[in-house]
């Protein structure tokens, strides 16, 4: 993996070649020794009349490529458990390309990708006729993307070969993709890193009287800064009863001074997101209602913290956590003896962290090394107008948790000396 110099902003961080043949190699591990696999990186959705929103490879089809090429196809054939590998990118459209800018080059692709063998995505159509036309036992695709060329691919199967049933292969890379490897992590720490800085800049402006446009705009600006033009999912920043609503997408009103303001924010970097929840004092010092509230989130974090190891479920991990705030609720007289904690404990307490924010996962597996996931219990009144989530990336290892985000300012006294450090310009 490359190192980062000085110079080199997160937009050039990128996952090696050898990482995406590996995967290709312990994918085609899984199947048989006559399977035909195809994957397409997809296309952007029509955004209205001839606007596109911007390009985001499939996820699946990234895992084993590393390319983010519009309408790219990759062909994986076993043929008594050889394997051929082929690419197939756009060809070159210098008027497509005046319009839209460069279209990936063999050369480029080859370096990210580790393929070798690349083709136009015009020969794509008579090649799949003749690799159908040699009869293999099982054809797989990738049921759950949705994009036009994904269908296009199955209804083209379906012409040629109807007898023949294409199998799903999100369920494999699902497996395969629980478990994060070592470069995977890398880049992760790297997001989370990112995103702190991103935090770093909210905390600059948060104050009353600001809106949460403009702390949206400046973690926004921040991640630009590094050449990240998207982050990991749409950011949150929503002051007093707006952090009421989970994902709250508007962020216009005014902060108030006694408002705690939740901010849920991840970079992307490398294709690996981080996910980071916090709640801020918009006076710059929690209110001993808000340090009473907090202190029983935080309480549920431990909880996961310790929880969280392999062979257990996220399901038992989540209802330790929902009795933890039931004993917290009831200490503060929210939740009386015969209550329901879940009128206060509105989600789960982790999910699955990678490629995607809300990453592939077997909801029921048990926990094992090398995945990661969030850790973002949250606790919400109602009738305080109150509630929040505190969130961090957590590694599972063989005997229990790494939390990837340990650095990061968590206890309430410490985001009101974040705070200060920031207004003081340090």
């Amino acid at each position: 993996m490359t190192q980062q110099n000085e110079t080199e902003k997160a937009y050039q961080l990128r996952l090696p070649a050898t990482f995406f043949s590996g995967n290709r190699k312990s994918f085609c591990s899984k199947l048989g020794s006559d399977d035909l696999v195809i994957l397409s990186a997809g296309s952007a959705p029509l955004r209205t009349a001839d606007e596109h929103y911007r390009f985001f490879a499939n996820r699946n089809f990234f895992y084993l490529t590393g390319i983010e090429q519009e309408d790219a196809i990759l062909v994986l054939s076993i043929r008594k458990l050889q394997i051929r590998s082929i690419l197939f990118l756009p060809p070159s459209d210098p008027l497509a390309e005046r319009w839209n800018g460069k279209r990936l080059d063999t050369q480029t692709a080859r370096d990210q990708s580790g393929l070798t063998e690349i083709q136009t995505t015009d020969t794509f159509a008579a090649l799949l006729g003749d690799f159908l036309s040699t009869g293999y036992t099982r054809v797989w695709v990738d049921q759950t993307a949705s994009d036009a060329r994904a269908r296009l691919i199955r209804d083209k199967i379906g012409e040629q070969s109807p007898d023949l049933e294409p199998r799903d292969l999100d369920p494999i890379l699902r497996q395969l993709r629980m478990i994060k490897q070592p470069e995977e992590i890398r880049m992760i720490r790297k997001a989370i890193r990112l995103a702190w800085q991103g935090i770093e800049a909210m905390l600059r402006v948060l104050e009353p009287g600001r809106f949460e446009y403009e702390l949206w705009a400046a973690y926004q600006h921040e991640l630009a800064s590094q050449g990240l033009l998207e982050t990991a999912f749409h950011s949150i920043v929503a002051s007093g009863r707006n952090a009421l609503c989970l994902h709250y997408m508007t962020p216009r009103d005014e902060i108030a001074a006694d408002d705690l303001v939740q901010i849920d924010v991840g970079a992307l970097v490398g294709g690996l997101c981080s996910d980071i929840s916090r709640a801020l004092p918009a006076s710059g010092k929690f209110s001993p209602r808000q340090l009473d509230l907090y202190k029983v989130v935080r309480a549920c974090q431990e909880t996961a913290f310790a929880q969280i190891r392999p062979g257990i479920q996220i399901k038992d991990v989540n209802e330790s956590c929902k009795q933890t705030a039931a004993r917290g609720l009831k200490a503060l007289g929210i939740l009386t003896d015969d209550g329901d904690a879940s009128d206060y404990y509105w989600h789960n307490v982790s999910h699955h962290l990678g490629m995607d924010v809300h990453d592939l996962a077997n909801k029921d597996a048990t926990i094992q090394p090398g995945m990661v996931l969030t850790v973002e219990p949250g606790v919400y009144i109602p009738e305080w107008s109150l509630g929040f989530r505190i969130e961090d990336d957590v590694l599972v290892t063989e005997t229990g948790c790494e939390n990837l985000s340990a650095d990061l300012p968590r206890e309430a006294s410490e985001i009101e000396a974040a705070l200060q450090k920031a207004k003081a310009g340090l």
